[in-house]
């Protein structure tokens, strides 16, 4: 989960085979083994970021993009701008399928030569300031229609592989089903983020199969398993005062209040209003 102290706002929007993140850092702050359970593209959109991953070092800049590996583990220092305001990012999580349409779509030659690294910083492009900025909006709560977003992330996409040849061998390479250790892959996820189809498809297992091994290694079924460490998180967070109720609901992927608090109370004995 991303929610601490130095994080002053976390937005997540679910738009099927991409989801999108915003994070405003109040802090200079370290995160520490941050997992990327799909291809993603992280936009600094104020401020400078330092991706580590083991040995090499990428440094982002304000208007800067990079691409992450999927099963990617980084620590991630997040800077404040030069004039003292937050740091800001959005980072795109684009999943298999996405990739897949995109690569039948893209009428370009594919190059062959692979890319190796988890982290590839493709530098500033002002169509992709443009493009990230444009989806502001949503972290201040107006609406954006998703097909719109879709397809401008589609176009940036598209944008980017044609500045880097090798960029589109990645994403299809990198976006392959591989059947991953489950026990490592769900204590490092965020498990708001995704459904159980969803986890299915990145851990490169049918849905029969991801259910099948979850229950051999967790004794417990998906729903009841990402439920419980929700709920888990939230009681730390709630006892901490950090944040109330009303502020991480949605975050934890609960449409209303009333069905967090009555999932929260069935399974803590509380209301989360009485901690």
């Amino acid at each position: 989960m991303l929610i601490r102290q130095s994080i002053s706002n976390y937005k997540h929007f679910d738009l099927g085979n991409i989801k999108l993140a915003f994070t405003q850092v109040c802090e200079e702050d370290i995160f520490r083994n941050v997992y990327f359970a799909s291809n993603a593209l992280y936009y600094v959109e104020a401020g400078s970021a330092v991706l580590y991953s083991g040995k090499d070092e990428v440094h982002i800049q304000k208007g800067e993009i990079a691409i992450i590996k999927q099963h990617s583990r980084l620590d991630i220092k997040k800077i404040k701008d030069k004039n003292g305001s937050d740091f800001k990012s959005i980072i795109f999580y684009l999943f298999p399928d996405f990739v897949t349409d995109f690569s039948k779509q893209t009428k370009q030659a594919k190059e062959t030569t692979s890319l190796t690294a988890n982290v590839i910083h493709l530098g500033k492009q002002q169509s992709l300031k443009v493009f990230s900025e444009s989806l502001l909006p949503l972290f201040e709560n107006k609406q954006l229609k998703q097909n719109d977003i879709k397809e401008k992330t589609f176009a940036a996409l598209q944008y980017l592989s044609q500045h880097n040849k090798q960029l589109l061998h990645f994403l299809t390479v990198n976006s392959k089903p591989i059947k991953i250790d489950l026990y490592e892959f769900m204590i490092h996820i965020e498990v708001n983020n995704y459904s159980v189809q969803e986890l299915a498809q990145l851990t490169g297992r049918s849905l029969s199969a991801f259910k099948r091994d979850f229950y051999e290694v967790f004794e417990t079924t998906p729903h009841q398993w990402l439920l419980h460490r929700k709920i888990d998180y939230a009681e730390k967070v709630l006892s901490a005062r950090q944040m109330k109720a009303s502020d991480i609901y949605f975050m934890l992927g609960f449409n209303e209040l009333s069905h967090f608090s009555a999932a929260f109370k069935k399974v803590k004995g509380v209301a989360p209003s009485q901690l």
